[in-house]
């Protein structure tokens, strides 16, 4: 074996007692003890070590599924114990061809994958490799009336696969609404997010002056599918929207912090006319409060959500950052927070919860490593 288990113990205990939030709700303060993980790759090279940009699990728990584009292949890990067993090969072509430019790739269900295109294709297989569906996004029932200068871009599936979820995408607006694609029926609608409207205050956007080149920095906006609904949710805001796919419904939470902010608010720039002035100002924006992903704990009953943010830099030290975890319940009231800087999660990447315990993404020396909170 590469690398064995390596487990790292440390025992952060915290003063316990009520505190009263900001409008008036009591929450106690949270005792974390932490240890560290890392995945025996055997002789192999994990890319799943690399990001999460295409990480999905199954439902249980049991597997990581990793897509590497360069190798076209899926990695399999074994989440209990923690070691890499798998690696398929996908073909780019032919009959069973997923395509030269499938840059992501979602578990679709308990035996399906699916592979996104920058081509507006997505190819759905078996676990072995084998093509079952193939479909577009382009078709002119979904993009009728989609405005010249905007794309749609693929979060997510519902539940159940009948639906499809997108966000548009252009250079001169931060666009939040979202955009639903009903497989069965062929109609869409627009989900119009009016909090996250706000996003577009933290969008800088540079473009050459030929027009040739551009880029542009902005708010995260995503999906993630929890117990049949959607969580929408961004980076800048504690608000999170429910979707519910099969009723319709669409509902806001937010809560209040006594430790961090709520959101971003600060008045940025949005148009800059060189690359350095859009770092500086999207330095300035990550000075700023930024809040994860949720991760819900099926044992517990409860979801957590990491924030933190940068402070200046001073001279030539480098970046320092707050980190926080915050315990929610599952109508998003906040249950419980505390700062947790001292365990060096420069910037949290929460993945799952198993056991009790938060699984938070780590490359160890370009190794797969997971640090494990337990939160009481």
């Amino acid at each position: 074996m590469k690398k064995i288990l390596l487990a790292i113990s440390v025992l952060l205990v915290y003063s316990c007692g009520n505190k009263e939030t900001k409008s008036g709700e009591t929450y106690v303060d949270l005792k974390i003890e932490a240890d560290t993980v890392v995945v025996d790759s055997g002789d192999e090279i994990l890319m799943a070590a690399t990001h999460t940009f295409s990480h999905s699990f199954a439902d249980d728990l049991s597997t990581l599924y990793n897509w590497d584009f360069n190798s076209s292949q899926v990695e399999y890990v074994d989440l209990k114990e923690f070691r890499l067993f798998k690696k398929q090969l996908f073909e780019k072509e032919g009959p069973n061809g997923i395509g030269k430019d499938s840059h992501l790739m979602k578990l679709v269900g308990e035996n399906r994958l699916a592979f996104i295109s920058w081509n507006n294709t997505i190819v759905i297989t078996d676990l072995e490799g084998k093509v079952v569906e193939r479909m577009r996004m382009d078709e002119p029932w979904m993009v009728e009336g989609v405005d010249e200068k905007s794309s749609i871009h693929f979060l997510a599936f519902s539940d159940d696969r009948k639906k499809i979820y997108c966000r548009f995408l252009n250079f001169e607006k931060f666009e939040t609404d979202i955009l639903e694609l009903d497989l069965e029926s062929k109609k869409k609608k627009i989900i119009d997010l009016p909090e996250f409207e706000k996003l577009n205050n933290f969008r800088v956007t540079w473009i050459t002056d030929d027009g040739n080149s551009m880029s542009m920095s902005h708010p995260d906006l995503n999906i993630q599918q929890w117990k049949g609904k959607l969580l929408l949710h961004t980076n800048a805001l504690n608000s999170v929207y429910l979707l519910d796919p099969k009723t319709d419904s669409l509902e806001l939470r937010s809560y209040n912090s006594m430790l961090t902010p709520n959101e971003k608010t600060g008045t940025y720039k949005n148009e800059v006319s060189s690359m350095e002035e859009m770092q500086k100002i999207t330095d300035s924006i990550q000075e700023e409060v930024n809040f994860t992903r949720l991760v819900w704990d099926e044992k517990n009953k409860v979801f957590y959500r990491f924030t933190h943010f940068n402070l200046p830099k001073v001279g030539e030290e480098s970046v320092k950052t707050k980190v926080f975890v915050s315990m929610l319940s599952p109508d998003l009231e906040l249950l419980g927070e505390k700062e947790i800087t001292d365990l060096g999660l420069k910037y949290p990447n929460p993945q799952f919860v198993k056991d009790g315990k938060i699984y938070l993404f780590l490359n160890l020396d370009d190794e797969l490593a997971y640090v494990r909170l337990s939160v009481k």
